[in-house]
């Protein structure tokens, strides 16, 4: 990332933390002033984060704060890379292990786990799952968001014969790749498809772009190589089929695809 652009937005992120600090006294790391770099501050201040907070107060106001301030912490963290991310994760882990009430394994679940939430990563998360004590559920759910995660070279899996005329995922010769998985029971699918199919996005980028419908009801390789939480999933591909959107809504492709096309 360009060093001028990640200033920018460690300094902007930093200062929004600062602003939360005034509404709801969740008490941040003070970052010193030796720290320049924005790598330096950002992996200091996740690092810290939770240095002043006291884990053993459980009022409700406490608890409100504690809130305001896990939302400011995954925020952060979507910015770091993966070194920081687990440093700060197993310092969390450390923070909230032992603790009578399970407080923040709900928020991580609510936050990172819930299909719907505007806040969901699923590499945070698998930072979060790798870091606390392991349960039979952490351990799947951690081999589960670990997947097809954005960067890596989605799964290559058969295809049913469509538009693009390819057998296989990797076959799909496009600058893009839509995948839109689903399932002929699912209501909600039901709703959604109808919009996939009439966007005007997806159609102003269809020289580019393949839509490639996957039917996860008779598609068990899907199944099996996927994360799927909740249907429709959708993933956006580049040429060389590396995940750049996972298990994102209509309106996230949309706006990727706008923003990409004025880059």
């Amino acid at each position: 990332m360009n060093r001028y652009i990640l200033t920018l937005m460690v300094g902007t992120l930093l200062s929004a933390a600062g602003r939360a600090q005034e509404a709801t006294d969740f008490p941040y790391p003070t970052l010193p002033d030796s720290l320049t770099s924005p790598h330096d501050r950002l992996a200091w201040m996740l690092e810290n984060f939770w240095s002043n907070y006291s884990f053993n107060d459980t009022t409700q106001t406490n608890r409100q704060t504690g809130e305001q301030g896990f939302v400011d912490f995954i925020n952060l963290m979507q910015h770091a890379d993966s070194a920081v991310c687990a440093r700060s994760a197993r310092s969390f882990a450390q923070h909230i292990t032992g603790k009578p009430s399970p407080f923040f394994e709900e928020l991580t679940e609510h936050y990172l786990g819930s299909p719907r939430s505007p806040m969901r990563n699923d590499v945070v998360y698998a930072h979060l799952l790798r870091a606390l004590p392991p349960t039979t559920s952490r351990t799947f759910l951690l081999q589960e968001v670990s997947r097809n995660q954005v960067g890596m070279v989605a799964a290559d899996i058969p295809l049913e014969p469509q538009e693009t005329g390819a057998k296989r995922l990797h076959e799909v010769q496009s600058e893009l790749t839509l995948l839109v998985f689903h399932d002929p029971a699912c209501e909600h699918c039901q709703e959604v498809l109808p919009r996939i199919k009439q966007s005007p996005m997806l159609k102003a980028n269809s020289q580019r772009l393949s839509v490639v419908f996957v039917n996860t009801e008779r598609n068990t390789d899907a199944q099996k190589a996927y994360y799927l939480p909740e249907l429709p999933a959708l993933y956006l591909l580049d040429r060389q089929k590396r995940v750049l959107v996972k298990n994102g809504s209509l309106e996230e492709i949309e706006n990727y695809l706008n923003s990409s096309l004025e880059r």
